[in-house]
């Protein structure tokens, strides 16, 4: 699904910040500057449409590389974020 999402990430050897461009409750395409790696593992923090908190995936991992967007792959989540992100997405 096209979104524009912010959002925050960090690895072991990058961090940095970018924006969701698609989104599914397994992954999606960030498109940042930072320079990450296919394979890397990142903390990812989602900023959701209004005042709600961040959605937190605690394991994310970078399947693909294309200039400055990347493929993530959503392995594990914080809490019952899985279940916010799929409320977030039904509601588009």
């Amino acid at each position: 699904m096209a979104v524009d999402y912010p959002v925050l990430f960090s690895g072991a050897h990058t961090s940095g910040e970018g924006v969701f461009r698609n989104l599914t409750i397994s992954g999606g395409e960030i498109m940042s500057e930072a320079p990450v790696s296919i394979g890397a593992h990142l903390h990812l923090q989602v900023q959701s449409s209004g005042a709600r908190p961040p959605i937190v995936i605690t394991l994310a991992i970078v399947r693909w590389k294309r200039d400055d967007r990347y493929g993530i792959e959503f392995v594990r989540f914080q809490g019952d974020a899985k279940q916010q992100l799929e409320d977030m997405l039904n509601q588009r």
